[in-house]
């Protein structure tokens, strides 16, 4: 009889004991579940938050291309204007420098530092002074026009072009070295970015 209960004994040890076994390895299991998703969790959390930051930078860089664009571009209309005769008679009445000046105005606001590259920073910063040249040439055509008599005209057009020739032609290389610092490809915007030499009708 003490045989028959010392085996039963044991085998309930032995049950007990298997059954202890069993509940710490379901509980490893599910805390190890736990931790994998955990992590799972906050890789994808990293991931997701490094791609905002992409997304971030590349915005902010082709933002910068494109307000260098834009005044790269109003430094290449205004070059063509100098050599509109028909604008010529029209330039005691209508300033372009206003729109340059707006333009320069969100160039010198833009947050240079969000560029993050000292290059991409010099290359962006030669753009706020192109602007402001261009400005200043025009400023100073419309004051010598309405001070000069009509037949003195055509010289201080043609002066005032060959200056903004050169401004123009200079914007070219500058947008290609931007474009570069900031690693981003400027050739669909190549058309924009050309400064044409052009010659006044005679």
């Amino acid at each position: 009889m003490h045989g028959t209960q010392s085996i039963w004994s044991e085998a309930a040890a032995w049950v007990e004991a298997i059954g202890a076994i069993a509940a710490v390895i379901g509980s490893g299991w599910v805390a190890a579940s736990e931790s994998r998703a955990a992590r799972g969790r906050e890789e994808r959390t990293a991931a997701a938050a490094i791609e905002r930051e992409a997304h971030a930078v590349l915005a902010t860089r082709t933002a910068a291309l494109n307000l260098a664009i834009l005044a790269s571009t109003q430094i290449h209309d205004l070059h063509v204007l100098l050599v509109d005769e028909a604008w010529r008679g029209r330039v005691a009445r209508v300033s372009a420098s206003r729109a340059l000046l707006a333009t320069e105005h969100m160039l010198t606001a833009f947050p240079l530092q969000s560029l993050g590259e000292a290059r991409a920073m010099v290359e962006f910063a030669r753009f706020p002074a192109a602007l402001a040249t261009a400005a200043e040439i025009y400023a100073n055509l419309e004051t010598a026009v309405r001070a000069a008599p009509v037949s003195n005209r055509a010289t201080i057009f043609d002066a005032c072009n060959e200056q903004m020739a050169r401004l123009d032609k200079s914007t070219a290389p500058q947008l290609t070295g931007l474009a570069t610092a900031l690693d981003l490809d400027l050739a669909p915007l190549a058309d924009m970015a050309k400064a044409v030499p052009l010659e006044p009708d005679r």
